[in-house]
Formats: C-alpha cells, structure tokens, sequence
C-alpha cells in the first residue's frame, strides 16, 4: 500500500478525524485520552457494518484486530490492502514475528501501545497522541484528533563555545560526511547503530556541545530515552530528518526533474511492499538517480569524494538546522 489516506470515524457523540500516511503509525497517551474509545468504534462497525451506529469514511478498508491466542499471524496474513488497528492489549506487537508479518505487508498498521516497539522501524513524525479540541456540532459531538508527540529537531542551549562532539547512528555514507569537518576523528562518533545511540551519549562529557544526528524515519522507538537524557544532559544539539539520503536528496545537487515531488509526497511512491521504513525508499532513490553517474554513484558503505568536495559540502549543509550548521562550521573553521 502507498499513499495518504484521510480517514473519519464518528458515532452519535464522538468523531475521530486523521491522515495515514505510513506503513506504521503509533498511538500514545495516557488512560482516558480517547485510544479505547477509537478501538471500540472501530469494533463496533466491524461487528454488523450495516446496522451500526458508527460511520467510517475512508478510501481504504478500516480493520481492527481484536482476536486472541496463537491465531494472530493466520488472522493478519489474510487481510491485504487495509488500515489495521491492533491495541496494546496484543502483545505480540512486541514480538519478531510480528515484524516479519509487516515488512512487505500490503497493509498500513496503526498501533496502539504505550510502549516502544524496538522491533518496527517507525518514524518520530508517525507517533501520537489523541486530544479533544472541543464539540464539532453542538451540543453533543466531540471532536478528537491525532496530534505529533515529537519534532523533529530539539536544541538544548548551555555554555558558550564548548567542545563539539558528534554522535551518527552508523559508521557510513552519513558519518563519513560529517567526519569531514573534524579534526580529530574521536570527535565524531559512530554508535552502529540506532539503539546504541543512548548509551553512546551515556559516555560523553557533559561539557562537551553534543550532536546526535540520526534517521527519523526507524527512530521512533528510541525517541523517548534520547530526548529525556538530552533535556537531563543539556547542551545537546539533536537532529533526526529522514535520512542522510533524504538531505542530500533535499540539498539539490543531483539533477533529477521527479526528485523534487518525491521527497514533497514520498507517501504516493514508497510502497509499503517494499520499503520497510521511508529510510530505505530515500536510500534507493538516491542509488537509483545516481547509478549512471561515476563521479555521483552513491553507496551507503562508502561515500563517494563528490559529496565532500567543498561546493557540494556547502549546499547540503544549507540543509542542516542553523545551530547545527553554524557549530560545523565553527568546527570546520578551527
């Protein structure tokens, strides 16, 4: 599946009203903030959709799983092309297996769990949570709406002038760009991965001005420890865009006439069929633009010496947020 899908589910009383976009969406909240009450609509219309009371508009089919046992991965696998709606009380969301069942899935997942679920490569743009912005239609109906838990960029301030240290997920194209503006090598840090990025910041000086730039798009189950232990920290500079590729892609310096709407609707071209994460859509259409071109030819594992040649370097650095590119270029300048 691909695309945008706008979505209303409404009773007499409630109305829930939001966009799918993604092959996983996280639902988050507190008791009583309106997550239940979705999953028992939803259940509600499953139950006997031509007598009840619930309406669902939606371009695609809505389903909510509500089976239990050992019977899930049987159930899931013979739903194609629809939005699934699976509460917290499944745990198997937890599980490999369930992972499995995702990647290449026709389906879109929207996932209700207070939990991190490690296992999913979700986005931090795809994780919310659900609030009342007040009655839709007097006196009776209540509106309720999905609302982003997490930005993308978050700058912690502290001393002036410390020591810039910098934290990449993995040990690639991305840290290999970023390790051009460093002196000191030890001064720009792979942690091999995302999950490794909390205790990777664990060890760090807390004098030091520290950077994590990371893949937002597979984030989101790190999100939560990675904020809270920079606003403890302080001087913390964090960036999680889509991808490196995404930036390079964003920056303009390979000329493909598509590229601009693509990286403006990713949702209409990354199929859910086959790309677990848009991480992976934006790695392959930069691979894919650029196959032809030797001096371009873009490889995850080793970055080729075009994108670190001073005027490419400049116009993917415009890019970056101003505090972030304003501290590279004070560490590039000494």
């Amino acid at each position: 599946m691909k695309g945008k899908h706008h979505i209303i589910i409404e009773s007499a009383r409630l109305k829930y009203e939001f966009d799918i976009k993604r092959n996983i969406t996280i639902i988050q909240g507190d008791s009583a903030t309106g997550k239940t009450t979705l999953i028992d609509l939803l259940s509600d219309y499953q139950q006997d959709k031509q007598n009840s009371p619930v309406r669902i508009e939606s371009d695609v089919p809505c389903e909510v799983f509500s089976a239990n046992g050992d019977r899930w991965k049987s159930i899931l696998e013979m739903i194609t092309d629809s939005i699934v709606f699976i509460d917290e009380g499944n745990h198997f969301i937890r599980s490999k297996e369930f992972a499995e069942v995702v990647q290449n899935s026709t389906n879109y997942y929207v996932l209700i769990t207070r939990n991190s679920l490690p296992l999913l490569p979700y986005s931090i743009k795809e994780i919310y949570g659900i609030r009342t912005s007040g009655k839709y239609h007097f006196p009776e109906k209540v509106y309720h709406e999905f609302y982003p838990i997490y930005e993308d960029v978050r700058n912690i301030s502290g001393k002036e002038n410390p020591t810039l240290k910098m934290i990449t997920e993995d040990s690639g194209s991305g840290n290999q760009f970023f390790q051009s503006f460093f002196k000191e090598s030890e001064n720009c840090i792979s942690a091999d991965g995302n999950s490794n990025i909390y205790s990777t910041m664990r060890k760090l000086n807390k004098d030091d001005l520290l950077s994590v730039v990371a893949d937002g798009s597979a984030f989101g189950a790190y999100i939560a420890g990675v904020l809270a232990y920079a606003e403890e920290r302080g001087q913390t500079l964090l960036y999680f865009p889509e991808s490196f590729e995404w930036i390079i892609l964003k920056s303009g310096v390979i000329s493909d006439a598509g590229i601009r709407e693509k990286l403006e609707h990713p949702e209409a071209y990354a199929d859910s069929c086959e790309y677990m994460s848009w991480e992976q859509y934006f790695t392959d259409l930069l691979e894919s633009s650029t196959k032809d071109d030797d001096i371009k030819h873009y490889q995850k594992r080793k970055l080729a010496p075009f994108y670190i040649s001073d005027n490419v370097r400049s116009k993917i650095l415009q890019i970056l947020p101003d505090k972030l590119r304003e501290a590279l270029e004070s560490e590039k300048g000494q």
